[in-house]
């Protein structure tokens, strides 16, 4: 039987949970599908990552994780329809710094502070490779051409992107003023952007293992130096940026975000089931035959990570 006191105290309780605009955490959570929006087209690296891995952590939450595919304006049009959702838990990101990217580079008026970090997933290292008939065949040898023929250089490049801030930290590392003392192609996309190098319209861009190891080991591709503390096992000769004596450690991260104000204990149900299926060792292989390492993190740590590279676009794009 419920009491006056009990009824009353349950009441104030829905009160200030109202009150504080925050939904309140169901006990059957989840009782039906949740959805996981992907907000880039279907087959590229990020969805491939994201449905690999939810596939199996679907089975550990009990209700199915169904991939939305929402590709547009830099993954703008995804993270802003997640955003928009109401916060129960129910409608997830798949993201990445791109959260980062279209807030600094002013396609959005949000950045991370729309979102509730659930989980870290997997870091895949990038690198910059140029084509054959490049003047340079590793990092070190490009600064150096850079700096002895300013403008001569030329990369294809996405404005406002990841890899404009990967640019940029090289650049620093190695002495030169990338906005200046480059010549810059604007191509969006990694397809693209190879196409131009093969073409010998461009001479270098950035690359990773998915989008860059098929030209590389056809030798179309040369890599100039990866952005890793350690050599990726695809490309056992290929020295760090480190190795050539730059400290630059780069890449794309993938993570799961939420509307804000998710409840608490529904973003942990999720880690949790993230959690176990980042450590099946057959999800792991699969992640790293494409080039990815598995590198889960809880909320807590997802939240310092990324608003540690919050600081790093902030100081690169927000000019």
């Amino acid at each position: 039987m419920i009491t006056k006191r009990k009824f009353l105290a349950a009441c104030a309780a829905s009160a200030a949970m109202s009150a504080l605009g925050m939904p309140a955490f169901a006990a059957g959570y989840p009782d039906h599908e949740l959805k996981l929006v992907i907000p880039f087209a279907p087959g590229g690296a990020t969805d491939v990552v994201f449905r690999i891995i939810s596939e199996r952590a679907e089975k550990e939450l009990g209700k199915p994780i169904v991939p939305l595919n929402m590709g547009g304006a830099g993954g703008a049009k995804g993270s802003t329809f997640v955003k928009e959702q109401k916060a129960d838990g129910y409608t997830l990101l798949g993201g990445h710094e791109f959260i980062l990217t279209t807030y600094y580079g002013g396609m959005v008026n949000f950045g991370l502070d729309a979102f509730e970090p659930v989980c870290t997933l997997t870091f895949t290292p990038m690198f910059f490779s140029a084509g054959t008939h490049a003047p340079y065949k590793t990092f070190r040898e490009m600064a150096a051409y850079i700096k002895a023929n300013p403008g001569k250089a030329v990369v294809a490049m996405t404005p406002a992107s990841v890899q404009y801030v990967m640019w940029n930290q090289a650049a620093e590392a190695a002495g030169f003023n990338f906005d200046k003392d480059v010549r810059v192609v604007i191509i969006n996309g990694n397809g693209p952007q190879t196409k131009a190098i093969l073409g010998k319209h461009v001479e270098a861009a950035t690359g990773d293992v998915p989008s860059h190891l098929a030209y590389i080991k056809d030798g179309r591709l040369v890599v100039l130096g990866v952005a890793n503390d350690t050599r990726l096992p695809q490309l056992p000769d290929v020295p760090t940026m480190k190795e050539q004596g730059y400290n630059v450690k780069f890449g794309v991260t993938r993570a799961v975000f939420a509307a804000k104000g998710t409840p608490r204990k529904a973003i942990e149900k999720v880690a949790a089931a993230y959690q176990k299926a980042c450590a099946d060792p057959e999800i792991i292989k699969k992640i790293e035959d494409l080039g990815n390492i598995m590198t889960y993190k809880n909320p807590r740590q997802t939240k310092i990570l990324f608003s540690e590279f919050d600081k790093t676009f902030k100081k690169a794009l927000a000019k």
